[in-house]
């Protein structure tokens, strides 16, 4: 049974500008697979997208210990010059992303959570 996958493809609909890339997390991200999120997501960082956005969409449980992949996603794109967003946060999780100090990378779309 797995807790937590991770698919990364491009949005299909509508069609984003070139150099999107969407990465939708699904399941739960905690302590147990914070770091092979991080290592993923750095992985599509460098493919050198304009904008990565992490969808949470299906993202069922959000604990402190798994925004550590957020940060370090964060740290690779910055580096990279790569513009990072997270979007459709519950309010959970966007409870999380604001007591982690995640707050700036929710879209506008998640402004209520600033």
């Amino acid at each position: 049974m797995h807790l937590f996958r991770f698919r990364h493809h491009r949005r299909s609909r509508p069609q984003p500008p070139p150099g999107h890339e969407v990465v939708r997390l699904h399941g739960d991200l905690g302590l147990r697979n914070a770091d092979a999120t991080g290592r993923r997501l750095v992985q599509v960082i460098d493919r050198g997208p304009d904008v990565l956005e992490v969808d949470l969409t299906d993202l069922k449980y959000l604990s402190p210990d798994g925004c550590g992949a957020f940060f370090t996603a964060l740290r690779a794109a910055r580096a990279r010059g790569v513009r990072l967003v997270i979007t459709h946060a519950n309010e959970r999780a966007q409870a999380v992303l604001r007591q982690m100090g995640l707050t700036r990378a929710l879209t506008d779309g998640d402004a209520g959570a600033r």
